[in-house]
């Protein structure tokens, strides 16, 4: 599993998705730095700015930064990721490399988990170049540590560690990196969605028939939107608040996974 896992992390930086998702990380950590100031005011407090517009006292403003930090790579860089992650999982199951590897003596499951843990080691390391040094300049800075956004990165992994177990499902058709991409960028897309149906969906929808079954896919399918909720949450609160989005999200990671397993070792090559 470690060869496969290492070779998913070089393939990324052959195929100049690391690189990009990198430089991308780098440029936005700076524009952060950039658009906030740490300003002391004759009282001897600490006051952040954004241009001329005072967001309030450190202790309060450099949580808040780090929520919009998480509001940003909760949603444009989870889209980002997709793109660049699914390609590795893809080309575990392409003609040659399929050949190569799962008939050396290699366990199935081990060369789909490197390939999966690669993913996730990915998007866990860009999206840690992104927050992290705007994070430690403002610490630096005010003295208000960001320990919580280490925890709010992590989070996030896991519910990107959702879509990265359905789109290793989707790779067993076979048919290129088009579907599995398509399929967790709708399922995070169905996410919010389903979250708040009972405001949305079913305010149109009366029948309970098509609501008893909009309740079972909320149920069985990754709950993304609220996990990156309990990210933002606990850097604000340092609460995770209500546990139902992770253990569910956790038995679907299991299952997707399990079942991938189960066909990648009935394919025939």
């Amino acid at each position: 599993m470690i060869a496969a896992y290492l070779h998913t992390l070089r393939e990324s930086i052959n195929r100049r998705m690391a690189l990009v998702l990198i430089g991308m990380g780098v440029l936005m950590a700076v524009i952060l730095i950039l658009v906030f100031r740490v300003v002391a005011l004759p009282n001897g407090q600490t006051v952040i700015m954004l241009g001329r517009q005072m967001l309030g006292p450190a202790e309060l403003a450099v949580p808040a930064a780090m929520v919009q930090e998480v509001q940003i790579t909760g949603g444009l860089w989870l889209f980002l990721a997709i793109f660049a992650s699914t390609p590795l999982l893809v080309s575990m199951m392409e003609k040659g490399w399929v050949e190569l590897t799962l008939t050396k003596g290699v366990a199935r499951w081990q060369v789909l988990m490197g390939a999966y843990f690669g993913g996730l080691t990915l998007y866990a390391a860009t999206l840690a170049v992104a927050t992290i040094p705007p994070a430690i300049w403002l610490w630096f800075k005010t003295g208000v540590g960001f320990q919580s956004l280490v925890v709010a990165i992590l989070i996030q992994v896991f519910a990107f560690a959702a879509l990265m177990a359905l789109a290793a499902l989707a790779c067993m058709t076979r048919t290129g990196a088009a579907i599995p991409i398509m399929l967790a960028i709708l399922v995070d897309i169905l996410s919010p969605v389903l979250a708040f149906r009972e405001r949305g969906l079913f305010q149109v929808i009366t029948s309970d028939f098509w609501r008893g079954l909009i309740n079972w896919i909320y149920r069985i399918l990754p709950k993304d939107v609220e996990i990156v909720g309990a990210a933002q949450n606990y850097i604000m609160n340092h609460k995770l608040g209500p546990w139902w989005p992770f253990w569910s999200t956790g038995v679907f990671i299991a299952a997707a996974l399990g079942l991938t397993m189960w066909l990648l070792h009935r394919k025939s090559l």
